[in-house]
């Protein structure tokens, strides 16, 4: 499930034009040398796909591999679009349309297909829309309008979990069983403050961004009862500000965060946190106009992160966990832009990046296929 992450789109109508990269769907044919470097082989314009302008929410790996997308008119519908490689670059298909979802709209894709729409309905508050591959679309409303909200699912896709920034109180986790459409367990948010980020632990447990009161960022884990385990790991404790933005866990429970310390968002860190402690940080320059979406690669020796900015070209970076060297920079946007999600393309078949480039038409959602 997504984590909370939204800082692009309404930058991106006010950056300075700059013309996007390689979108003519002629981009190279992967190739199986293992020291081959990544590039960019190509780009999908999904407002195309679902013919009009339309803005991008989230994106989600799925077990058949091909990420989905879930982007929205701004009015009364939304789309299921999923991107998968073509002979000529990615390939965007739209799977369904799904009633209207609010701004903070967010998807995963289950174990057997069905998809779950995770956001703010206009009229009935916050709820859970699962559409199962054929049969009855359910919905699960949970009689709350969160300020923000950030999402995980368990691995088996039994159990969504939500961290709730409420308007009236302190934020909650909350476990909901989709099986049977019922809230399992409440739990307060400890430390008090603002989930930015959730993910399932190898454990059974959860990991969590919090940004806090006085903006420090904090680490912070839950067992499977929601309740806390261990003591908070302040991520940038000798810089001013930290505003958290995702996190990964690998399979040996290394957590992977990354966050803004700057006021401007321009400067970041890509942190890694192993037996409760800061392992290393890697500073992040440029990243004001992405929103440090983190993926973890599957032997957790590396991550790939989007960088963009203003001043800066748009890249998605890949960073050796134990040196903090940068093994790969791969340019997604000849000038600037503004990046989002990434998701996994199967077993072998490249990481998929969403967001824009800048053109004189204004931002285009665009999926960037690198392999």
């Amino acid at each position: 499930m997504p984590r909370v992450r939204r800082t692009a789109a309404a930058l991106a109508v006010v950056l300075a034009i700059a013309a996007c990269t390689g979108g003519d769907g002629d981009g190279p044919t992967r190739d199986d040398a293992p020291d081959r470097a990544p590039e960019l082989l190509g780009t999908v314009d999904l407002d195309a796909a679902v013919d009009g302008d339309a803005r991008l929410l989230d994106l989600a790996p799925a077990p058949d591999g091909h990420p989905v997308a879930l982007l929205t008119d701004g009015g009364t519908r939304g789309f299921l679009v999923e991107v998968e490689p073509g002979d000529d670059g990615p390939v965007a298909t739209v799977l369904l349309e799904v009633p209207a979802v609010g701004d903070d709209a967010e998807l995963g894709v289950l174990p057997d297909g069905s998809f779950l729409v995770a956001g703010t309905s206009p009229t009935a508050g916050y709820q859970l829309l699962t559409v199962p591959p054929d049969g009855q679309a359910t919905v699960v409303g949970l009689g709350v309008r969160p300020d923000s909200v950030a999402t995980a699912l368990s691995p088996d896709g039994r159990t969504f979990y939500a961290a709730l920034t409420l308007a009236d109180g302190p934020a909650q986790l909350i476990a909901v069983d989709l099986g049977e459409g019922v809230v399992r367990t409440t739990a307060p948010v400890v430390p008090p403050g603002t989930v930015t980020a959730l993910t399932p632990r190898p454990d059974g447990g959860l990991a969590a961004l919090v940004e806090t009161a006085e903006a420090r960022a904090l680490l912070a884990g839950f067992d499977p009862g929601l309740r806390p385990v261990g003591e908070p790991v302040d991520l940038a404790p000798e810089d001013p500000v930290g505003h958290p933005a995702d996190l990964d866990v690998a399979a040996d429970g290394t957590v992977v965060a990354t966050l803004h310390v700057s006021e401007g968002r321009e400067s970041g860190l890509l942190v890694t946190v192993v037996d409760g402690a800061v392992a290393r940080s890697v500073a992040l320059d440029g990243v004001g106009d992405s929103a440090l979406d983190v993926l973890v690669s599957p032997d957790g020796a590396s991550a790939w992160v989007p960088q963009a900015d203003l001043s800066y070209p748009a890249e998605l970076v890949t960073v050796d966990l134990a040196t903090g060297e940068r093994l790969s920079v791969v340019s997604l946007c000849d000038g600037a832009g503004v990046l989002g999600d990434v998701a996994p393309v199967g077993a072998d078949g490249g990481i998929l990046a969403t967001g824009s480039c800048i053109d004189g038409d204004g931002p285009q959602a665009t999926a960037f296929l690198v392999g």
